[in-house]
């Protein structure tokens, strides 16, 4: 046995995927909520015996390698790596990749880079001004240390000329990590204080640099690392790697838009706290979250009810099963990290008193239009939209009252206007061709092999005729090798997939199989026009099988 079966073979996979999906037991199979699309009704099923598996609604599916790779987004080597660690083995003769190698030579140098600017600020003289200006904004030296604050000198080379002279790394790996300019071989921060940004795994992959208040250097007011092999701003929540236990903690998570309003939220006591850092929620940012939780409370620094890539989302979350709340603004402070700062109590209090976001939505549009006329009909343009997208209908049905309410009109005249919204759109688009659907047989074949596999009669299945030449196969190769796990590859996974159904194997229901599948030949001689003694006869067992079904 090769380690790559030994370390499969180690490994729990009901274990493995509990770390990230609740999983309940049905018959000799786990099911939950699949991680990777949102579903509200459970279709992810996992087998214990054969260690894998599958998704009836996305079709993700595999074996312990493959979830790993497929939620951690892992190259093949990254998760046997990882599995080897989990089972306690030693790779003997694992060599990595070389897109495996490049990754860990750029999370080694991003962690070498956090390291050289954590000491200038905190060691070197040339970080006293940031220094000065980071406390004075209340940060203390145990948030430094625990966020790993840094400060990149105002040096055109500084930190290029570490890694390249003292690390000897070349200038293509310093540009390639994201640390400096291409082509140019210089720094690409330059007197900034900088934020390392570190993934769910606690990897060092990014930065974001602000700029100070004296900078004369160019651009914005935050700079991020380049997207490249290991940093994708839209994959990352700031402060996630610290915040996962608070999170579960609590059970719910606090969404900020910058670092600076992660850490004094975490100083006033509310750590349950991760950043976007300035993006809308993304799809890979609300998988993260759906992991360790089921309810966001939005903190934002603007009024985002009317942005469309704030709604969007937003609605993305609820998708994908997640409560969302909003903290009501306050006129006294500009943003979430300003109010944790000043008040730490009525921050906290804030955060408790979260409204759910159907309820920010209305006052939020209430605000902005007004209750005239054209207000109302703004209101209603902007709001039933939404209210339209709303699963669940007791929770609609309560919105349409209150925004009648508010409105002063009545429920029935909310519900015609968004009876109009309904209606579905006649599309000119052309529609991709569909997969040709399994035939009846081909049903009915498959759900017997299936029984057959459950019930250990595949022997049983020799006396059966078989029309599906897929299934016909299937069978002559498991009477000679009943181990579905040595199955060829061009039939395992198929194969595999009957075991992660909730269908279970009985005298009756096998019997009834064979029984409908009797009832397809009968109708497809019938169909040839045998002659009438035949028929006559064919037709008999038709009547007795169609009785006993």
């Amino acid at each position: 046995m090769d380690q790559v079966e030994e370390i499969k073979n180690k490994i729990d996979i009901v274990e493995l995927i509990k770390e990230y999906v609740p999983l309940k037991r049905a018959g000799r199979n786990f099911k939950g909520l699949c991680p990777f699309h949102g579903e509200k009704t459970p279709s992810f099923m996992v087998n214990p015996e054969l260690q894998i598996y599958k998704c009836f609604g996305c079709g993700q599916g595999g074996d312990t390698y493959a979830f790993l790779q497929a939620i951690e987004g892992m190259e093949f080597g990254e998760a046997l790596q990882n599995l080897a660690k989990r089972a306690g083995i030693t790779l003997v003769s694992y060599r990595p990749s070389q897109t495996e190698e490049l990754k860990e030579k750029q999370i080694q140098l991003n962690t070498m880079a956090g390291d050289v600017y954590h000491f200038v600020l905190t060691k070197h003289r040339l970080g006293k001004p940031a220094l000065a200006y980071i406390k004075g904004r209340g940060v203390t030296d145990e948030t430094l240390a625990k966020f790993k604050l840094g400060y990149a000198p105002a040096k055109w080379d500084v930190l290029t000329k570490f890694l390249t002279g003292k690390k000897k790394f070349s200038t293509s790996d310093v540009e390639r990590a994201g640390l400096a300019i291409p082509g140019k071989g210089y720094d690409r921060f330059r007197d900034r204080l900088m934020f390392p940004i570190i993934n769910h795994r606690s990897q060092v992959v990014g930065f974001t640099g602000r700029q100070l208040p004296w900078s004369k250097e160019m651009g914005g007011k935050y700079v991020n690392s380049p997207d490249g092999e290991i940093f994708h701003k839209s994959e990352i929540l700031y402060g996630l790697d610290k915040a996962r236990s608070e999170i579960k903690s609590a059970g719910f998570a606090v969404l900020v838009e910058g670092q600076m309003d992660v850490l004094p939220s975490w100083q006033a006591g509310v750590k349950n706290i991760v950043a976007a850092s300035g993006t809308a929620l993304t799809s890979r940012q609300v998988e993260l979250l759906r992991r360790i939780t089921d309810t966001v409370v939005m903190a934002l620094d603007t009024d985002f009810a009317g942005d469309a890539a704030a709604r969007r989302g937003i609605e993305i979350a609820e998708t994908a099963g997640l409560i969302i709340k909003v903290v009501a603004s306050s006129e006294k402070y500009k943003d979430p990290g300003e109010w944790a700062a000043a008040d730490a109590e009525g921050w906290q209090k804030a955060v408790a008193e979260a409204m759910p976001i159907y309820d920010f939505y209305l006052q939020s549009a209430v605000k902005r239009f007004g209750i005239d006329v054209v207000g109302k009909k703004k209101i209603t343009r902007e709001l039933l939209p939404i209210w339209a997208k709303i699963d669940d209908e007791i929770v609609k049905a309560h919105y349409i009252l209150k925004l009648a309410q508010t409105l002063g009109v009545g429920e029935a005249d909310v519900r015609a206007q968004l009876a109009k919204l309904s209606q579905p759109a006649v599309s000119q688009s052309v529609q991709p061709p569909v997969a040709e659907p399994e035939s009846r047989r081909e049903l009915i074949e498959g759900y017997l092999v299936e029984l057959a596999l459950k019930g250990e009669r595949v022997g049983d299945l020799v006396k059966v005729t078989l029309a599906t030449p897929f299934w016909q196969k299937v069978v002559e190769v498991l009477v000679k090798e009943p181990d579905v796990k040595k199955l060829p590859a061009e039939m395992k996974e198929r194969v595999q997939a009957l075991f992660l159904t909730e269908n279970e194997y009985g005298e009756r229901e096998w019997q009834k199989t064979l029984d409908r599948l009797e009832l397809v030949d009968i109708s497809e001689k019938l169909t040839l026009a045998p002659d009438p003694a035949e028929s006559v006869k064919l037709g008999r067992r038709k009547a007795e099988l169609t009785k006993s079904l």
